[in-house]
């Protein structure tokens, strides 16, 4: 991040690097304030609290995979490319070795810290949730999905066809890239959902990922 970068933004870039590599519990004000060239009260002005920070990080992050995805489609056509879009790019997210560490080093400081849990869990999974939910449910309106559950919970199956047991394996240390094929895993998974929901299953193969 460059030395003129506006605070907010050098606090963000800082904060990344520094829980990626440490964890949250690890950071302190101090520690953050001057990895960011700033002051204490300059962070306080932008954050109320280091949970904070740790929020605007994990959503700056989701900005970052859901960027491309369309927000609004109009046709069935558009609806699945949309859909196989946003699965590529989530996959293609959790494929970095640094998501996979952080993911690790939130998972095991989130035991008995329910304050830490759900600012994660919300920021990171609750936000692509209902993201892709938004999605979804332009479908449902339009009559290319037919179902009578919710878009949260069509969003949350559909996120589980995604990242299967993939992650839970890179998370465990027992690969190094979860999904190695993106791009068709994601099609694939899409293409299963769209079947469930009384569309058609194009052709194609079905990777499994390693």
């Amino acid at each position: 991040m460059a030395p003129d970068a506006p605070p907010r933004d050098r606090l963000l870039s800082a904060a990344r690097e520094l829980f990626f590599q440490h964890g949250f519990a690890a950071v302190s004000t101090d520690a953050l304030a001057r990895a960011a060239a700033v002051s204490k009260a300059t962070l306080y002005k932008h954050f109320p609290s280091m949970e904070a920070v740790l929020r605007a990080v994990v959503e700056r992050e989701v900005d970052g995979f859901e960027r491309g995805v369309p927000i609004t489609v109009g046709t069935a056509a558009a609806f699945r490319a949309a859909l196989v879009r946003f699965g590529t790019n989530l996959l293609d997210f959790l494929n970095q070795p640094d998501i996979i560490r952080f993911a690790q080093l939130m998972f095991e400081e989130a035991r008995g810290n329910a304050g830490l849990a759900g600012d994660f869990y919300h920021s990171a999974y609750g936000r692509t949730q209902n993201d892709l939910a938004q999605l979804i449910q332009q479908g449902l309106d339009r009559g290319d999905l037919r179902s009578s559950l919710p878009a949260a919970v069509l969003a949350e199956q559909l996120l589980g066809l995604w990242e299967g047991f993939g992650f839970i394996r890179a998370l465990l240390g027992l690969t190094a890239q979860p999904f190695p094929d993106p791009g068709a895993w994601s099609e694939a998974c899409v293409g299963t959902f769209l079947a469930g929901q009384g569309s058609a299953l194009p052709p194609g193969d079905h990777p499994t990922p390693s």
